[in-house]
């Protein structure tokens, strides 16, 4: 994988075209996506969407991160059912905004799942990771930045 960032980017992005989303769920108001795998499996992608970010339809928003702070269970789990409309969907396009490198990933039917920026200072809006070379790709408003981390855990939420 190249050390660049960006092109590290647009390569996996190339790669995700075509696959299908197997898991799709909230963990408190992030969102986690697993993409040609299962939580903790070292194979495949995972996609991590920090808030802020919003999943939409061609009817609209259906539900975003701020809904999701709930610490209601019958509230949670309507959510939760809301964020399984893009499971088994393919993916269409990754790209990301150049100036708050925001991402928005595009499924099939129409699905959407976007970041965007509420706070200019913050680490990390999203990442997205190559579970089989561990390689990472972090976005923020700061910038992207490339690493290697650990194996997924499903202790991580991973």
């Amino acid at each position: 994988m190249p050390k660049d960032p960006k092109a590290s980017f647009d390569d996996l992005a190339q790669t995700l075209l075509g696959r299908r989303v197997t898991y799709v769920g909230l963990f408190l108001n992030s969102l986690r996506m697993c993409v040609d795998r299962e939580l903790g499996e070292a194979t495949g992608f995972f996609l991590w969407f920090e808030p802020v970010w919003h999943l939409g339809s061609p009817n609209g928003i259906l539900v975003g991160s701020r809904q999701a702070q709930t610490e209601e269970h019958d509230v949670r789990a309507e959510l939760n059912l809301l964020v399984q409309k893009v499971l088994g969907k393919q993916i269409e396009g990754v790209s990301i905004e150049t100036l708050t490198n925001d991402i928005d990933v595009r499924f099939s039917g129409g699905y959407w799942i976007r970041t965007f920026v509420s706070d200019p200072t913050d680490d990390e809006s999203w990442y997205l990771r190559d579970c089989q070379s561990n390689f990472v790709i972090t976005g923020s408003p700061r910038g992207l930045s490339l690493q290697e981390r650990s194996a997924p855990s499903p202790e991580r939420g991973e």
